[in-house]
């Protein structure tokens, strides 16, 4: 019986190390996550040996997540609507992490208590069930709208003219680029905020429940993973713009060419000037 029970303690070195390395190859891809990698993949515990960083790391890891949703929310709305009083709003509502978070026992946590419970309900909550929410209720109700904004800013006057005709083609590329836009960001959302919120239920509901080794190893694994796709959302928004929209596409496009484009013309310029000179020069020639 001895021998049996032993065998069924050992787990896998690959599964022990799984979780590092999905801290480094995947959060290698996602520049917000430099304290999480060298935390979690090079198990170098600056977050947990240094009460600063514990408390800017919490703070920061809240505030950025919210400050980005709200944005991206708003921007979908208007733009006009995203300005810095939704930044205001989340740092009084998340700064008291600033004061809250320390090192306890060698771990960046929680003060212990009623603030526990309270800021892992109010993490589940506006990290994990909100955004997605929100994002799909916007969406739609964006997308249901669309043609009628077209119509209106197209036609203010209401009159109808060759020249201010709305092409029917025009409309179904803006709605089919709305479309693409919100579905990806949608599906982006999913796996990105979801499970994140359950994980923090999870954790916390079974916190005091008595659990092998082999299944603290897979929930690692898994919470990990999750963590790390829980960034997802906010490090895909620029991917998602740039693959659905073609106005985004060329304004992208057009920056990153810009000294090209300069290029280019000087040189059509210059061109221009020779060919005028010449001409002129064979019109002096020319006999009378």
């Amino acid at each position: 019986m001895s021998a049996t029970n032993t065998s069924n303690t050992i787990i896998d070195p690959t599964l022990l190390l799984t979780p590092y390395q999905l801290n480094i190859y995947l959060g290698l891809f996602i520049f917000v996550t430099v304290t999480r990698i060298i935390q979690k993949g090079f198990r170098l515990p600056i977050i947990n040996r240094y009460d600063v960083v514990c408390k800017i790391r919490q703070f920061l890891s809240q505030y950025t997540h919210q400050v980005a949703f709200t944005l991206f929310t708003l921007a979908t709305i208007d733009r006009f609507l995203s300005t810095h009083r939704s930044n205001v709003f989340w740092f009084l509502l998340v700064g008291h992490r600033l004061f809250l978070y320390s090192n306890i026992s060698g771990v960046c946590a929680a003060h212990p208590g009623f603030y526990e419970k309270l800021d892992i309900y109010f993490e589940a909550i506006m990290s994990g069930v909100c955004p997605p929410v929100v994002l799909l209720i916007l969406g739609c109700a964006l997308l249901r709208n669309v043609r009628q904004v077209v119509h209106r800013r197209i036609q203010p006057t209401g009159i109808v003219s060759q020249a201010l005709a709305v092409s029917p083609y025009y409309i179904q590329q803006i709605d089919a680029q709305l479309t693409n836009m919100l579905l990806l960001q949608s599906f982006v959302a999913i796996p990105s905020f979801f499970p994140y919120g359950a994980q923090n239920l999870y954790s916390n509901i079974t916190e005091d429940w008595y659990k092998s080794p082999l299944r603290l190893a897979w929930e690692t694994v898994f919470i990990e993973l999750i963590r790390l796709f829980s960034y997802l959302f906010y490090s895909t928004s620029f991917y998602v713009s740039f693959y659905s929209s073609r106005s985004f596409r060329k304004a992208v496009l057009q920056v990153l060419r810009i000294e090209r484009f300069q290029m280019s013309t000087d040189s059509a310029n210059t061109r221009a000037q020779m060919i005028s000179t010449n001409v002129g020069r064979k019109n002096e020639h020319k006999p009378a």
